[in-house]
């Protein structure tokens, strides 16, 4: 829970900071702070939920490090459509990464196929929001992103409750101290 509330404030502070000093105003900044904020509250839930399954070793503290700088690299290009389309779909790729070494511990393999199944599709809606954006408008693409995405995380998060701690203890936790 801490790790996921510091993940939750820290990013919610770089993104505020990026918003008021370095976002341009442009016609992407409101849908690529609405995606980030979404982001975020998602980050917070599967944080929160996965910090109690998955063992931290070596491969999850890299991995972990690298999807913070990709964090602040979203943040930093807030209001630039394709360039920040262009870093949530490293940001979806880079998660899968992360994931894919659970995969061996079975108790986990349900859980790990699932979020990766939904990592994927971060990655395919944002390589479609990449192509509406170079075939087409830059700012249709950055309102495509954000909807879909939104409506995705809040079924995942309030419908389906796919963080749900209902499913701890069916698994062996990794992290006892945090319960």
């Amino acid at each position: 829970m801490i790790r996921a509330t510091a993940a939750g404030i820290g990013f919610s502070l770089i993104g505020f900071i990026a918003v008021l000093i370095r976002a341009p105003n442009s016609r992407e900044l409101v849908p690529d702070a609405l995606f980030y904020g979404v982001l975020i509250l998602h980050t917070f839930f599967s944080v929160r939920f996965f910090s109690r399954v998955i063992a931290q070793d070596s491969w999850q503290i890299a991995t972990d490090l690298a999807l913070v700088a990709v964090y602040l690299a979203l943040a930093l290009s807030l209001g630039d459509g394709l360039r920040f389309l262009v870093l949530a779909l490293c940001l979806f790729a880079l998660a899968i990464s992360k994931y894919m070494p659970s995969l061996r511990d079975s108790h986990l393999k349900f859980l790990m196929r699932r979020k990766i199944k939904y990592e994927i599709g971060g990655i395919v809606l944002s390589g479609c929001s990449i192509t509406i954006a170079l075939l087409m408008d830059q700012t249709i693409a950055v309102w495509f992103f954000t909807i879909v995405y939104a409506a995705v995380t809040f079924d995942m998060l309030f419908n389906r409750g796919v963080y749900s701690l209902k499913y701890l203890p069916k698994i062996q936790l990794a992290n006892t101290r945090e319960r």
